[in-house]
């Protein structure tokens, strides 16, 4: 569990980027800076990053503008320089961020095979299951399209009630409530967040939006780094 010191709740985890980290396992401990805190993760680069390998069970004490905090973490990732680190629970409980769950894009397929309404009056079954294209994931719900069916489009409202089963690299079924409806180009998108979850795939779950979200940060730290490189170009040659 973590420890929390000296600090007030509410604070955007911003206030964590640039400060001072330490890094402690069995009898090995680095100091680094934490330059990276977003949704489950967060990165520290260190000079001693070899040090560390996947799955290592670390104690973390982040020195912050805000006071001090110490939590048990684990090493899921690595890149050259730095090391990546789950942000528990009850650690991300300390700051506002705009989501309380971190939601990933992805691009996934499933299934849609019946629907009620709110009030459980009105059900519907499909005789073939419509196909929607799932855009974005998270621990709460997720994000769909379906490409242009009236039928779906009249009959899926807000706060209708879904029965999907969903790919992501394992099958997920469960029901669903459309929270948000909107027109896109090709048809409509749909919110929808988790009514009847099933407990054996949350770790399963949980472990596909964490792969992303390290996959994802690591494409988008490529990016800028191959930017700022770019950058630097024209000055250099001045």
């Amino acid at each position: 569990m973590g420890k929390f010191y000296g600090s007030k709740e509410g604070n955007d985890s911003d206030v964590l980027i640039q400060s001072k980290a330490v890094l402690g396992k069995a009898d090995f401990v680095a100091t680094g800076v934490l330059t990276y805190a977003l949704g489950d993760i967060m990165e520290v680069e260190l000079p001693e990053f070899d040090i560390f390998r996947l799955g290592d069970k670390v104690k973390m004490t982040i020195y912050s503008k805000s006071g001090l905090f110490v939590l048990e973490t684990t090493v899921v990732a690595k890149d050259h320089g730095s090391v990546i680190v789950i942000n528990p629970p009850e650690n991300r409980k300390k700051f506002t961020e705009k989501r309380e769950f971190p939601r990933i894009d992805v691009i996934q397929e499933g299934l849609l095979f019946g629907l009620q309404d709110s009030n459980k009056r009105n059900k519907h079954q499909f005789d073939d299951p419509v196909g929607i294209a799932i855009k974005n994931v998270s621990m709460s719900g997720l994000g769909f399209t379906i490409e242009n069916n009236l039928i779906v489009e009249k009959i899926v409202q807000k706060h209708s009630y879904l029965e999907v089963e969903i790919n992501l690299g394992f099958l997920l079924s469960c029901t669903m409530e459309i929270v948000r409806k909107e027109k896109v180009e090709t048809g409509f998108y749909y919110g929808a967040s988790y009514i009847q979850f099933p407990d054996e795939k949350i770790n399963p779950l949980r472990g596909f939006i964490l792969k992303n979200q390290i996959e994802s940060y690591f494409v988008q730290k490529r990016e800028a780094e191959l930017k700022s490189r770019m950058d630097k170009k024209p000055a250099a040659n001045q």
